[in-house]
């Protein structure tokens, strides 16, 4: 049963859709669990996870042979029929599609792109470098702002940094799994980032992209600065420099010397990590 529940990546899941209820719930001042209720959350959240499983299952198993290699212990997908993995694919698109129903058209069409854009990655997208990266940071960001679509008073820019955030920290988390990965995808014909453009590019990149990263959130806290008043300001304002801004300070530090799996694998945890805080600083509003 352990195994099985492993395929759907439990944790990710979970942290997914703790981020859209606090979104919804501490970024709208008018907003109860009541109303969170019967304004369909909970067909959001389940929607998200739906393709989110989607993803994982058809991933797993288009994955079995790159894993073999990549992994100390690969996924138990391969201990499953080729009819039991596509029943569960259909299933999950079914309720997804269902769940998008029940909110309206634009999460109709959110749920069949996640979908679709999470086929493409599995079958194709990952193994072009950057494209598939984006793709997830893509997706990472749509999760999040399709809170605003269902919760319209939800603040706006609020929802946009904790949306972008996401955005950009799984965009760098995606390069670094790359390197982690890169026996696997390199031996199997993958064109992803270190196979096209070597180790050195990728550090590179993933410093770049983590300095915009918290460029982005100094600004961002400057534009923030009038939800808070007082003593609650500058425990906000210390919270994020220590729990998310200096974390990804020193993972972009730490990126330019990265040279074995261990090092990609720390960082990968520590931006993981510093998801996880910047999903706890929504406790602030």
């Amino acid at each position: 049963m352990g195994n099985y529940l492993a395929i759907y990546r439990p944790i990710n899941i979970l942290f997914i859709a703790l981020a859209q209820w606090l979104c919804a719930y501490y970024l709208d001042g008018a907003a109860s669990s009541e109303s969170l209720a019967y304004g369909g959350i909970y067909y959001l959240l389940l929607g998200t996870a739906l393709c989110a499983s989607f993803g994982y299952w058809i991933n797993d198993w288009l994955d079995i042979s790159r894993d073999a290699i990549n992994k100390e212990n690969p996924s138990t997908i391969e201990s499953y029929s080729q009819g039991m993995v596509i029943a569960h694919l259909i299933a999950f698109t079914a309720l997804a599609i269902v769940c998008g129903a029940v909110l309206g058209k634009w999460f109709i069409v959110l749920f069949t792109f996640t979908l679709l854009i999470l086929s493409l990655y599995s079958s194709m997208l990952k193994n072009v470098a950057i494209v598939g990266n984006a793709a997830v940071a893509i997706l990472s960001f749509l999760s999040l702002y399709a809170v605003i679509k269902l919760f319209p008073n939800v603040e706006y820019l609020l929802i946009l940094h904790f949306a972008t955030m996401a955005g950009f920290i799984n965009f760098a988390r995606e390069i670094i799994k790359d390197a982690e990965d890169a026996n696997g995808d390199i031996s199997t014909g993958a064109k992803t980032v270190p196979a096209v453009f070597g180790f050195k590019a990728l550090n590179s990149s993933v410093f770049i992209v983590l300095i915009f990263t918290v460029a982005f959130l100094v600004v961002s806290l400057y534009f923030q600065r009038n939800y808070f008043r007082g003593s609650l300001q500058l425990v906000y304002y210390a919270y994020t420099a220590a729990f998310i801004l200096i974390p990804l300070f020193y993972s972009a530090i730490q990126a330019m010397f990265a040279e074995h799996k261990h090092d990609y694998t720390k960082l990968s945890l520590l931006l993981k990590y510093t998801l996880f805080t910047g999903i706890l600083s929504i406790l602030f509003f």
